[in-house]
Order: structure tokens, then sequence, then C-alpha cells
């Protein structure tokens, strides 16, 4: 149960230790604000016992006495600090640190995990970097795993990820929000590196902006000279008139298989990366009809297919398209059962996730190689058979890494290493 700080107003409280979020002082005035005196040796006028960090054998000995006799409530420091820094004022404090410009202060702030994120992000725009990288000195060092360690949820079970520039980067990937990645950008090493690029160690750190959905446009608009192809790569697109002004061939393959591109760009792109339009685009009736003469193989992959295209497709009876169909996992179940009859795409329907236990079953007593290796490595493939699999040495490798079986292991945990 949380205690009621509220109600030591005018009384004073005993300090065993040391502060664990403030420093002294910043604790001392807090608690000031809140006509709360510290004492630091125990007397009837003590409400409260606060147990801090490094706290002295003798201090040790005074709390195990106290708790002995009982007489007063004795609590950890956290849930104090926690109460104390709610009450700070933040226009207050961002004005007494401009004005002092004391960065060891404002160093203690940015580590404190109780101050709000808001206040936060505007500590970071007051610190001085010094003209130096993220980890090139102690104090660059504590103020980026402060940031990382603060937004990234499971850093107990990530020992030392706030301390590497990769776990910077992963923090963007996992848990980026706009809001963390427009402060990411505004941090002087990486602000510069927008400008003049030369510290390849941030490359992760960028192309992980690059990508993620909650960059912002401003950020995107910085990063699209030196990393078009990964913006091409984005979903949801961004930028997708500046990409196609670019005319380069490369960027337009990539927007052409970029499943968020726009109708528009879709359009653009027909003409010149039809196969990759045929795809992956989504595909309206006027869309199909035009593609169709085009290049339907490309087509028959296409997962927007409906059922009538489909028919349509499997009725020009060419072994390329049919083959393509037959990888196709929106493919309706009547048709891919008429291509299974044929014996002719066996290697593609076993590769296909919606293909049926019993022609997964019938497709392994085929002993085929090539089927098999399809089968190791699709998530429909049922459990029983991945494991007859998976004891050829030939298929292994794929079971292992295929992910139905790495859940199944891992569901009933029977000691297999995946």
């Amino acid at each position: 149960m949380q205690m009621n700080y509220d109600g030591l107003s005018g009384k004073s409280v005993l300090l065993l230790g040391k502060p664990r979020a403030l420093n002294f002082d910043e604790f001392e005035t807090l608690l000031k604000l809140h006509t709360i005196t510290i004492v630091s040796t125990f007397d009837e006028g003590v409400a409260l016992v606060i147990e801090g960090k490094l706290m002295t054998p003798s201090q040790q000995d005074d709390s195990a006495r106290l708790y002995e006799l009982g007489i007063v409530p004795i609590v950890a420091i956290e849930g104090i600090e926690q109460w104390l820094c709610g009450s700070i004022e933040p226009n207050r404090l961002l004005m007494s640190l401009k004005l002092s410009r004391d960065q060891d202060r404002l160093v203690d702030f940015i580590q404190n995990r109780y101050i709000s994120d808001e206040l936060f992000f505007k500590l970071l725009k007051l610190y001085d970097w010094q003209g130096e990288g993220l980890f090139d000195n102690d104090a660059n060092r504590n103020v980026t795993a402060a940031l990382i360690s603060r937004f990234y949820k499971d850093i107990e079970r990530n020992h030392n990820v706030q301390y590497a520039m990769s776990g910077l980067a992963h923090l963007i990937q996992k848990y980026g929000t706009t809001g963390l990645i427009d402060a990411i950008s505004e941090l002087s090493p990486i602000a510069h590196e927008f400008k003049h690029p030369s510290d390849r160690t941030l490359g992760g750190v960028l192309d992980a902006m690059a990508v993620h959905p909650k960059t912002s446009e401003k950020i995107l608009r910085m990063l699209i000279g030196d990393r078009p192809a990964l913006l091409a790569r984005r979903v949801p697109l961004a930028l997708e008139e500046e990409l196609l002004a670019l005319h380069n061939e490369t960027i337009n393959e990539l927007l052409a298989c970029n499943e968020s591109l726009s109708m528009n760009g879709a359009d653009t792109l027909e003409t010149t990366h039809a196969a990759y339009i045929a795809q992956s685009f989504p595909l309206t009736q006027e869309r199909f009809e035009r593609l169709l003469k085009m290049c339907p193989e490309a087509l028959a992959a296409n997962e927007t297919l409906s059922d009538n295209m489909q028919k349509r497709l499997m009725d020009l009876d060419d072994l390329s398209v049919n083959a393509a169909l037959s990888s196709n996992t929106s493919l309706e179940s009547s048709l891919l059962a008429k291509l299974y009859v044929s014996g002719r795409y066996n290697v593609e329907i076993a590769r296909n996730s919606v293909v049926t236990p019993q022609q997964c079953e019938e497709l392994w007593m085929s002993n085929d190689p090539a089927v098999l290796q399809a089968l190791a490595a699709n998530i429909a493939t049922p459990v029983e058979i991945l494991y007859q699999l998976a004891l050829d040495s030939r298929y292994e490798r794929s079971v292992k890494t295929n992910a139905a079986f790495g859940k199944h292991i891992q569901t009933h945990n029977i000691g297999w290493q995946v």
C-alpha cells in the first residue's frame, strides 16, 4: 500500500543513506517545498524514516533497531522520490538550468526516471555534447544510456544495451514513437550527421529511422539523399513523389514492389515495371485486364486476385502461370486441388502455406528431395512430418528454422535445441 506523503507537511523525516534519483540538495529543496524538514538523527519529532542507498553500518543498525521498536513508519526512498519529482515545476527547473549552465545537475535530472517524458525531452535539448559523439566521454555516455534505458521496456533482460550504438538503433526499431524519434534526431551528434555524414557508427541509427513507420516526414526528407532505397521499401510509403522524381531504376523497382504504393504511383510505374506491379499491387478489375495481356505469370503471384481472376489465369493452361498460382497463398481451395491432382506442381504446392495436412502427407510420401525441402520450411506442414524430416540432415536446418516448429518446441518445452 502506497503511503500518503502529503500528511508529512510540517513534520520531519530521517534519511538513512543517500537519495537515489536526486542529489541531496535537490531532495532537501523539494522536501522544503512541502514544508518537510530532513534530519540526520532520530528523535521523537521524526514522523518517517527513509532508507536510501549506501547506508553506513551504523545507519543499518539504526534501521534494524527502529524496525524492531515499530514506533515510526520506515520506507524505501523510491516512493518518496517519485512523489517529490511529481512536484517539480518544469518551467522553473528549465530556466534555472539555462541560467546556471550546470551540466552536472542537468545530467542528474536526465538520469532521473521519475520525471515526465515531456520534461525529459526538454532537458535533452539543453545538454551540451561538447562536439563529441554519443559515447565519446563519460557524460555523453551517461546521457545516451539514460535515453535508451528510459524507453527500452525490457532493459533488465538486455544488459548493457544502453551502452551500445546498436542499442539506440534497436530502441528505435522496437519502441520508436514519433516523439522519441524526433528527440533522437535532435541530439547534436545525430543532427550533425544529417548535414555532414561522416560517422559510420551512426549508420544503423539513421537506417532505423528511415524505415520506421512513425518517423516524421521532416526527418525522412533529411534522409532521402543518402537512403532513398530504404525509404522506397518503407511501409507505409512516404515521399512517394520525391522518390519517383529521382528517376532511378533501382528506386522505381523497389517502389513498384511496395504494397503501400499509391494508385497514382502504380499507374506511373505500370508501363515500365508491369511485372512488379502485377505481382504485388492490390488489383482492380481494370488493372487486371491490362496486366493479363502483359505479364500473366507475375499476375498469378498476386495475393489480391479474386476467385474469378484466379480461374481466368488457370484457364490459360500455361505451365509457368499455374506454377505461380500453386505458390499463391490466396489460391481458392478447389483450384489448388485441381493443380495438385495434376501432379505437375508438387514443389510449389509443398511450399504453399494453404496446403492441407492430407496433401502434405501425400507429398511427404513422394520422397522427392525438392518437395521434402519445401515441406521442411513450410509452416503448414504437420509437426509429425516435421519431426520425421528433422531426422534427415538434408532438411534438419530448414525444420529447425521453421517458425511453426520452433513455436511447437517452445510450447511443449521438450528439450529440443532450435
